[in-house]
């Protein structure tokens, strides 16, 4: 899904089961309750997971590969990332963030991705086959946040892109 300042961008639904992994994208799904990181989150050392840390590279290698800049891994856009695949992982089903503009702050273009499979790896290569998710990994954008969440054998991930420097949230965190 992607939002543009001051202009609406039509949605569509579409969703696609490959290998065993889900995947929805530019969506008209609705938002839900915005989840919390509960007490055990560490606020001052905010550092992303392994498995964040996956999707980081392999988002990095295919830009990389396909020829464009290297995309700034953002703590900002990670903790609003890691708070919806929570929450994504507590409802045990994918949807995109209808909330996304109004969550991150000083934004142009916000685009994101979300899905859930079995490990990075077969994730991120259902993401590749996607032609909308694809477009959001290849895009002009200059940040990238990920955030992951482990429930009953599948991961709950979100990408979350976006173009400004110093991409900020609501949540005054990290």
């Amino acid at each position: 899904m992607r939002f543009f300042r001051g202009a609406p961008v039509p949605r569509v639904h579409l969703a696609a089961v490959l290998a065993g992994v889900t995947i929805v994208t530019l969506s008209i799904l609705p938002s839900t309750p915005r989840a919390s990181l509960g007490e055990s989150e560490p606020v001052n050392n905010y550092t992303f997971s392994k498995g964040e840390r996956c999707f980081l590279k392999k988002i990095n290698g295919l830009r990389h590969r396909k020829g464009k800049r290297r995309l700034d891994a953002d703590k900002q856009l990670g903790y609003v990332a890691r708070r919806h695949a929570r929450g994504m992982a507590r409802n045990g089903s994918i949807y995109h963030d209808g909330d996304l503009g109004s969550t991150v702050t000083r934004w142009r273009r916000l685009g994101q991705n979300v899905g859930r499979g079995g490990g990075c790896k077969s994730l991120f290569r259902a993401f590749k086959r996607s032609s909308g998710h694809r477009a959001n990994i290849l895009g002009t954008w200059k940040h990238v946040g990920v955030g992951l969440d482990r429930r009953g054998g599948n991961i709950f991930v979100m990408h979350i892109f976006q173009s400004k420097r110093n991409p900020g949230n609501i949540y005054s965190y990290p």
